[in-house]
């Protein structure tokens, strides 16, 4: 069979995702390194759309390795994050204040929306440019407000979902532990790419030292 055929292409896109969904779960381990293991994912994912297939344990262990430090220091406020809010919510679900309880459970269920759709973006930036950690933040948070409608809330609606069924459904699980968390970052990069087309100008299809050599600055501000 050719190497266009639709049968090849569907197979092989498979077999990367496989063992991109494979890295990724094994470098996740430990779970500090989640943080870096999902920036690998992006960037073999955002490659994926732009350049096409293959490179994929090349690419990931190069972007795991190169934004190793800043990835980890941005899962680990997360962490720290996530921390906060199951700490606030439990404080004030089991406050007996009447109105202001509710007020205040509201504006946590509000701050932690926020932080996830920043957090959405965080790691595909970390992957795709290059600056210093809270301006990467910056850059993700102008994202994924700037560009909410439609791409941030198509993005934050198939997570949620994803989410719900892995919180519900076992076979979820499984699937997500397989192949569905390189599955999901495919096709969100879809939308992500969108966004970051606007910003950074690539060279064309190269050798491989040009597909994924240069990260650029998104804010030079």
């Amino acid at each position: 069979m050719p190497m266009d055929n639709p049968v090849i292409k569907f197979l092989n896109k498979m077999t990367d995702l496989i063992v991109l969904n494979l890295l990724f779960v094994i470098c996740s381990l430990p779970v500090i390194t989640i943080g870096a293991s999902l920036t690998a994912m992006y960037a073999v994912s955002l490659r994926s759309v732009r350049y096409g297939d293959g490179y994929v344990v090349k690419t990931f262990f190069k972007h795991f390795k190169q934004n190793f430090v800043q990835a980890t220091l941005a899962w680990m406020g997360v962490l720290g994050l996530i921390a906060l809010f199951v700490i606030d919510y439990l404080f004030w679900s089991r406050m007996e204040m009447g109105i202001l309880s509710d007020v205040m459970l509201m504006i946590c269920y509000a701050m932690a929306f926020l932080v996830w759709i920043v957090v959405l973006w965080l790691f595909p930036v970390i992957a795709k440019m290059q600056d210093k950690l809270w301006r990467q933040i910056k850059n993700a948070a102008a994202m994924a407000l700037g560009h909410f409608f439609p791409y941030t809330a198509i993005c934050a609606g198939m997570t949620g979902v994803v989410a719900y069924l892995v919180y519900t459904n076992l076979g979820a699980v499984l699937i997500m532990l397989f192949v569905g968390c390189a599955t999901l970052s495919y096709m969100l990069s879809f939308f992500f790419y969108k966004v970051f087309a606007q910003y950074i100008q690539e060279d064309s299809f190269g050798d491989d030292d040009l597909l994924y050599g240069q990260k650029e600055k998104f804010d030079e501000d």
